[in-house]
Order: structure tokens, then C-alpha cells, then sequence
């Protein structure tokens, strides 16, 4: 007879399965694609689910009804990047980037519908805009956000808005879901974004999508700064560094895949 450490040591393998099963080829899984691929009951995978969601390892993609790994992987992940390659390679990247545009850098991935900042280097000016790592901004209003949105389809967007709304930060924030799409598809056509004080006011931001050796969206870089230093006139000289870094970035990552 088993005694309860055996079960609980059974479900923690369980569980360990199911976060295992993610790969770079399948980022997203089913219910039903769980209990054929790992031969667990389905009222099991859904107790594991439950539990590993409200953890914060695992996410439900309401939209695809599919799950996909939470941003706590990340942060347990991150602890181990501090050891290796991947911070040794973006960080300085992104402190050329900084010291080039003479602005604050950072790094932003997607989670819950909103942009979180995973790096960030600040600018040596006096007057310097701060974005602390870990720090969580919307979407709709502002670069790294709409970088981000430009990399997912329209349908996705709307329903990211039917959830969570285009609050309103300032005058020029958009708040027209039609209009959204109109900035993101323009977004789409150049490769970058701009947020033109659509988070702060006196504060604009250039950014770009970063995307890995085989073209999926990993993450987004800003240029961030006081919009009488990133003036309208800087734009195409700032979102051709930030391109340029985005891309370094993608070619650092390839080499190290090799």
C-alpha cells in the first residue's frame, strides 16, 4: 500500500510533466493534447492545470482555450540566465543601444495583456526617464506595448480590448479600437512604434520588435526619454538604432544556437 508521500511524489512528477511538455515548437497545448501526449486522466490534467495556474507557472489562453507557460518560469529562469549566456549577451546590447541614443533602454515581454520590463539600462542624462525591471504598463499606450500588439493578428488585439478596455493616460492616448489597428497595421508596414506621450506626458518612446533566429516574437526595445530630447525629428535616426539593436540581438541569439 502507498503511503501519502508516494502520492504526493507521483503528482509532483505529474505536474513537472505537464510544464515539460512546452517547447519552442509548441508553446501552446490543449487539455485534450495533454491527456494523449502524457496518458493522465483529463479531470487530473485539469486539477494540475488549475493549480499550476493559480501558481502563476502556467497561463490559459482564453482566445486558442489553450495553456502556455506563466511568467513565474521566468522568473525562476531568470535566476539561471544571470549564470549564463543570455544576459551576457542582450545586456551589453542594449547598454550600446543607451550610450548611442543617450536615452533609457529596456526590454519588454508580454504577459496578461500587458508589457512587462525584463531588462532596462538607464540614461546618464539628468533628466532621464526610469523604467525598473519588472515594472508592468499597457499595451495600447505605449512603444514596447505596441510593438508587442503589431506582432499578434487583429483578432487578437480586439479581444486583448474587449477584456481589458484602452484606458486613458493622456490627450493622446487612443482609446478607438479601430484606430488601434490603424496605428498597428502602420506599426506593422515601417517596423517600429512610437509612443507619442501616450503613457506619460513629456515623455516619447521608440520601439521595435525582437524576434529569434527563426522569426517568432521573443520581446521589444525602447529608446525612452523627454520628448524636448526625443523630438519628432530624432524618430528616424532613434528607430534606426532600435532596429539595429533588435537585430543584433536576433543575431547574437542564432550564434549562441549553433
Amino acid at each position: 500500500m502507498k503511503t501519502k508521500a508516494e502520492y504526493g511524489l507521483k503528482s509532483v512528477v505529474k505536474a513537472l510533466r505537464i510544464i515539460e511538455s512546452f517547447d519552442m515548437d509548441r508553446p501552446e497545448i490543449s487539455v485534450s493534447e495533454f491527456v494523449e501526449s502524457l496518458s493522465i486522466p483529463k479531470v487530473s490534467v485539469y486539477r494540475f492545470l488549475r493549480v499550476l495556474t493559480k501558481k502563476g507557472f502556467i497561463n490559459h489562453n482564453r482566445q486558442t482555450k489553450k495553456y502556455c507557460l506563466g511568467l513565474k518560469i521566468f522568473e525562476l529562469g531568470s535566476i539561471v540566465l544571470k549564470n549564463f549566456d543570455f544576459r551576457e549577451i542582450v545586456f551589453p546590447l542594449i547598454t550600446e543601444l543607451s550610450k548611442r541614443s543617450s536615452e533609457t533602454v529596456h526590454l519588454g515581454v508580454l504577459d496578461n495583456q500587458q508589457v512587462v520590463s525584463i531588462e532596462s539600462v538607464e540614461s546618464n542624462q539628468t533628466l532621464r526617464i526610469s523604467m525598473p525591471v519588472g515594472k508592468r504598463v499597457y499595451l495600447h499606450s505605449t512603444g514596447v506595448g505596441k510593438a508587442i500588439l503589431a506582432s499578434l493578428s487583429d483578432e487578437e488585439i480586439k479581444e486583448i480590448v474587449r477584456e481589458i478596455g484602452l484606458p486613458h493616460f493622456t490627450q493622446n492616448t487612443i482609446i478607438d479600437v479601430d484606430q488601434l489597428l490603424k496605428e498597428i497595421q502602420t506599426i506593422r508596414n515601417r517596423g517600429y512604434a512610437i509612443d507619442n506621450e501616450e503613457n506619460e506626458p513629456g515623455v516619447r518612446c521608440i520601439a521595435a520588435p525582437v524576434v529569434d533566429p527563426n522569426q517568432r516574437f521573443v520581446a521589444s526595445i525602447s529608446v525612452s526619454g523627454p520628448s524636448v530630447r526625443v523630438s519628432r525629428k530624432r524618430i528616424p535616426e532613434l528607430s534606426s538604432m532600435v532596429i539595429e539593436a533588435s537585430q543584433k540581438i536576433t543575431a547574437a541569439l542564432k550564434l549562441t544556437t549553433k
